[in-house]
């Protein structure tokens, strides 16, 4: 995760790294730790929350400056996003609701099992930044019910997903 973040700063020129940038590299435990990591090992500076800078560009230009150039409409514009992307996820598409309806009518919920535990951290040790929906969930607590068909599984998983990227 750390060589990961280090090519991420790789290259800008700027030598300045925003947080909000790393969300597709982890989770945002394995950013922390990975940060903290960079930052105790010298290769990172924190100039503040959520901005880190080369040290030698700290070096040259000063942390101020480099904050400076960091600007506050930059940094608006990225909790923006984040904001938006959260909503959307949020955002109930029409599959969404054809499986909450289908989930209610056959009493069916999901209940996490050791297998999904353990997929879950594998997947997140594994650095990808795969996170099931509440529909994806149920999707799944639908099928090991025997609700729906494996057909019928995947084609509401790849329409939700489509749904979702549209959305």
């Amino acid at each position: 995760m750390a060589d990961r973040i280090l090519q991420a700063l790789r290259p800008r020129k700027d030598g300045v790294l925003l947080r909000e940038n790393l969300h597709a590299l982890g989770s945002p435990s394995q950013v922390s730790v990975a940060l903290r990591t960079l930052v105790h090992g010298g290769l990172l500076v924190r100039l503040k929350r959520g901005v880190y800078a080369k040290p030698a560009m700290v070096a040259k230009c000063g942390a101020t400056a480099l904050l400076a150039g960091v600007s506050a409409k930059q940094r608006q514009k990225l909790v923006r996003a984040r904001k938006q992307r959260r909503r959307l996820r949020q955002q109930l598409t029409p599959t969404a609701r054809l499986v909450a309806a289908l989930a209610r009518k056959n009493r069916v919920d999901y209940r996490p099992t050791y297998a999904d535990q353990f997929a879950a951290s594998a997947t997140r040790l594994a650095g990808d930044s795969v996170q099931p929906d509440a529909t994806d969930d149920l999707l799944v607590a639908l099928r090991r019910d025997g609700k729906i068909s494996e057909s019928d599984f995947l084609m509401h998983v790849i329409a939700h997903h489509r749904a979702l990227k549209h959305v």
